[in-house]
This record gives structure tokens, sequence and C-alpha cells, in this order.
């Protein structure tokens, strides 16, 4: 079969399963059957993602409206009839958590908000603080750069927190840490308790952070224990008692003291006694309820920006908004199959496929769209984005020359392919959104 027959025959499959009245009837069933169950799973892991966040907002001052998992919340609105003809099948629109809290600009009324007095008011004393041109004092700050901030308040958590297994989680982390000049006793430091707030909630249910019928309860202890995997892979045992130990607290033998916050004998949030529950409760829930009414509209959503006849033939705008990055992937691999042969002529087709995997990981890292978290990777200068390719590819097993030769292949192949990728995917939504006006 030829590439453009096999081409074609992928964006017939892709029109079935996603674009065609069959497939959204078939999807929109689907979401029914599996609510409950994606109810459930998006709380476990949005509140293990969301809660973690904190400590980049009480360690290194970034508020929470700065950090990227509390920004991916949506609100799904109708569209109007004339909307719905001209393609439209539904609309979301980015909800600004900032106008439903807007403590959550300002850090300071964020902890003040969030914590009990015996947390909030040290925490506030001794916090380590961001330098802001004309409001700081030069010894009382630290300095950021851009790919730096990313990390902390985005990229850290893609890392750490997607479906990833923690080996291949610690070795991102070292590997940009590494690039970004970030100390290894602070990766190090981050890791654990990001570490340790995951396996709390599977094995250290507490008041504040449990899931009745999921998390198990810690030994008996004078306030529990929780176990975790550190940052050298090796299993811990520490003294846990609540969510703000992992977060912020000293991790004996596990953190950096400069970078802790001893805990009170007491409850560190503030709870609303009327409500029963906290004000991170409330942010947490906006985030995670957005979710939850959102899934029904996902068949609609992937379906989007057709036309009644387009969801009726699958040769239609959005097939070949799908071709496009399609055909450069099979263009990269092609490429990169010819860069490595000549390499290395007598290579595996396990090994081929990485190479060929790390070029599309290049592609996908400057240039995919809907995925946050590289945020810190785009940000880097030229050199440190090679030299960290280089080096987490180079831990796969592949050569070092090989991946020399196929990044200088490649790379300006990948920045054209990108570039159109782009200029292509804001032509489209310029016609569909266009109709409207």
């Amino acid at each position: 079969m030829s590439s453009a027959q096999q081409l074609a025959d992928w964006k017939l499959k892709y029109w079935q399963k996603v674009l065609s009245e069959d497939a959204v009837d078939a999807n929109a069933a689907r979401a029914f059957d599996t609510f409950d169950y994606a109810s459930f799973w998006s709380d476990w892991v949005l509140s293990d993602t969301l809660f973690s966040t904190l400590t980049s907002m009480l360690l290194f001052d970034v508020p929470l409206s700065e950090l990227v998992p509390w920004l991916l919340a949506w609100g799904v609105e109708v569209p109007t009839v004339d909307e719905f003809l001209r393609g439209v099948l539904i609309k979301l629109e980015p909800i600004d958590l900032t106008e439903l809290f807007p403590e959550l600009l300002d850090a300071s009324k964020t902890v003040e908000l969030l914590f009990e007095a015996e947390y909030s008011k040290p925490m506030e004393e001794t916090r380590l603080r961001k330098c802001r041109y004309d409001e700081s004092r030069f010894d009382e700050s630290y300095f950021d750069p851009p790919a730096v901030r990313d990390f902390l308040r985005s990229t850290l958590y893609a890392f750490t927190k997607k479906d990833v297994s923690l080996p291949e989680a610690r070795l991102r982390v070292e590997e940009a840490a590494r690039r970004l000049g970030l100390p290894e006793e602070l990766a190090r430091d981050l890791f654990n308790r990001l570490s340790a707030v995951a396996a709390v909630k599977e094995g250290a249910a507490t008041w504040d952070y449990a899931w009745w019928d999921r998390s198990s309860w810690s030994e008996e202890a004078p306030g529990g224990v929780v176990e975790f995997t550190t940052y050298d892979l090796a299993p811990a045992r520490v003294e846990y008692e609540q969510l703000f130990d992992v977060q912020a607290g000293g991790l004996w033998d596990h953190s950096l003291w400069e970078y802790a916050f001893w805990s009170p004998d007491r409850p560190a949030y503030r709870l609303d006694v009327e409500a029963m529950k906290s004000y991170l409760d409330g942010c947490r829930d906006a985030v995670t309820s957005s979710f939850v009414r959102r899934y029904f509209a996902t068949p609609l959503a992937v379906a989007n920006y057709q036309t009644a006849a387009e969801r009726l033939d699958w040769r239609s705008g959005r097939t070949e908004a799908y071709a496009l990055p399609t055909s450069h992937r099979m263009a990269i691999e092609s490429a990169a199959e010819s860069a490595v042969k000549a390499l290395e002529p007598d290579v595996d087709a396990f090994k081929l496929r990485l190479y060929k995997s790390a070029a599309l990981d290049l592609y996908g890292t400057l240039y995919g769209v809907h995925r946050w978290g590289y945020e810190a990777l785009r940000a880097m200068g030229a050199e440190e984005l090679r030299a960290y390719w280089l080096a987490k590819w180079g831990r796969e097993g592949l050569r070092e020359d090989v991946l020399e030769a196929l990044y200088g292949a490649l790379r300006r192949t990948i920045d054209a392919l990108g570039l159109e990728r782009s200029r292509q995917r804001l032509r489209f939504l310029r016609e569909r959104l266009g109709r409207l006006r």
C-alpha cells in the first residue's frame, strides 16, 4: 500500500470513529456508560495534580492563578441555531478561576485564606519570594529565567503526574533540572514531595485527603506513616499527619530544610465549619466539576466544526486537518529511518522504532497542540533543548553519534513542518470561525 493510500485509509477510519453521525452517537452512548467511572477518576487524578502544585506556590511564590493545572477548566455553551447550521456543534470557553476566586491573583492573600493563622503567619514571614521590579529587596528574593519559571509552574507536574512510570518521571525531572541549572538537591526535594503526595492518596488516608472507597489507612503510629518512592527510586517511610506535611513540610532525610516549613500540632487548612469545606476544596471543586460537566460534551467537541453534510462524507475539512500532521509523521519517520540506517545499517526493528520516536518526540514537543507541560522545554535555548533531547534518548540505549546525526538532519525539517502545521491550523480555524461573523 502506498503512503497516499495508507493516509486515505487512516482518514476514513478517523472519520468513522470520531467525526461521522454514527461515531457521534456511539461516543455519546459510551460517555453515558462510563460517566460514573470518569467522574471518580477525574477527581482522583486531578486532586493529586492540583494539590501537588501548592508546593510551587508555597516554596517558589508562584500564584495559583499561574499554575497551569489550575488553568485547565472550561465551560460548555450550546451554539445558536445559526451557529449549529454553520458547523459549530458545541462551544468550549475557558474559565478564568480568578473571576470566581479573585484572591488567587495574590499568593499572600491565598496563603492567608488557605491556612490557619499558626501556619500562614510564619509562612508569610519566611517563604521565598520571586523578585519583582520596584517591589522586592535584592537580598530577600530570587530570580528565575522564563524556562525555570515554566518548569516550576507547569512542566514539573506534567513530568510527574501524567501517565508515566516513576523511573521515567525521575529521568525527566533530573535531565530538565540539569539543563535549566537547578541544583540536584532541589530536584530531589521536589520529586520526593510529589511522589509522596501520590502515595498518600493510595495508602495513608487522612481527613483532608482520602477517598473512602479507595484509599487505605496507614499503619498505626503517632501520626501515621506514608510509604513512597524517592528520587533514588528506593522505598522510603516517613511520619505523616496531614497533606501539608508532604506539600511543604519537612520530610525527615528527604527535604531541604531551607525549603520547608515546620508544622504546628494542629490542622493546617482553614475550614469553613458551616460548609464543612476548606477554601482549597472550593477551588479544587471548580476544576473537577468543570471536567465532569463537560464530559458529555466530549463526542461533540471532538467532532466539532463540521456541517451536517460533512458528517456524512469522510472527505471534509476536518479529515484534511487530521491528515496534515499525520503526513508529517510519515515524512519524519521516513527521514529518520534513512538517517539512522546510513550510520547503523544493521539496526534492529525495536531500536529503529526508538529512533523514530525520538524524532517524533522533538516534533511534538515543539509544535504539538492541546498539550500542556512542555512550556519549559519550548522556553529553553536551542542548545539547551538539543542537550536535553540527546540525553533523554541516550538513556534509552541509543547511540550518541546517531542521535547527533539525526538531530542535525531533521531539526530544520521539523521546524519547517511545524510552522506549516501551525499556519494550516490557524487558517482552518479562521475559516470555520469566520463563518460566524
